[in-house]
């Protein structure tokens, strides 16, 4: 048969869980070191990937150009080229994803 344990018992194991909850939060930002080195590598691309787009808004007949030359120059590249865009377009939509779900965790207020 199980005992109940009593308000004193229960202030103490409140206590020690807390202490624990207080080890534990001190080490994390130690824990995820590498993983902040990453979201500030990410936030960086993004950056970067935000000129481009800046750019190639406001310049649209460069864009036109580098892809006639593209298309012009070699028609079977420029389709293995699209193919490895896609991919890394893919691989960095999903990254950032995770990196903002992370960063939204690491963020969220601990109660």
């Amino acid at each position: 048969m199980r005992r109940r344990k009593n308000l004193a018992e229960l202030e103490r194991e409140r206590g020690r869980l807390l202490e624990r909850i207080g080890v534990q939060r001190s080490q994390l930002p130690a824990q995820f070191a590498p993983v902040a080195h990453l979201l500030q590598f990410s936030e960086r691309v993004a950056q970067t990937v935000q000129s481009a787009r800046t750019f190639v808004r406001g310049h649209p007949w460069a864009m036109g150009a580098i892809g006639a030359v593209l298309v012009l120059r070699r028609p079977r590249s420029l389709g293995r080229w699209m193919k490895r865009g896609l991919l890394v377009w893919r691989t960095w939509r999903t990254a950032r994803n995770f990196a903002q779900a992370l960063q939204r965790q690491l963020n969220r207020p601990s109660g």
